[in-house]
């Protein structure tokens, strides 16, 4: 009698190698219309949702009443909007500044000391309600 070895391979199944291909691509698929999709959202609809708000450079200092808040504590803030690069162009976020030092004026404004060496301009209005430090926002 014949021994036969104990291992003994099999030969491959046909069809198997295309049907693991055809799989892997329509996951290539999905996953590209997913990502196309999230992409177009970002860049139309998201935007379209953040709150607006204009802005103001302030050289000299002279910032209007309207355009600082106050704190729980007592203190005045004042926002500026800095713009950041983001995963499809430029992003424009809120950042809130605690004054310390500013005196009021005779017509009716303030003169804010961090108005003055402030790069990113001062927020005038917004659209939406209180703006929050870090909050993301379009520009008019």
């Amino acid at each position: 009698m014949k021994k036969q070895p104990r291992h003994t391979a099999s030969p491959p199944k046909k069809g198997r190698g295309k049907v693991s291909r055809t799989i892997y691509i329509c996951i290539g698929i999905v996953y590209l219309l997913a990502t196309m999709g999230a992409t177009a959202y970002s860049l139309t609809a998201y935007r379209g949702t953040l709150p607006q708000v204009e802005l103001f450079q302030a050289p000299d200092g002279h910032v209007p009443k309207s355009c600082l808040q106050e704190n729980p504590d007592g203190s005045l803030s004042m926002n500026t909007v800095e713009r950041q690069e983001g995963p499809w162009g430029n992003r424009y976020v809120v950042k809130q500044l605690t004054l310390y030092s500013y005196q009021e004026l005779p017509d009716g404004s303030l003169f804010v000391y961090e108005a003055i060496g402030s790069e990113n301009p001062i927020v005038a209005s917004a659209t939406a309600g209180p703006l929050c430090d870090g909050m993301e926002v379009r520009i008019s």
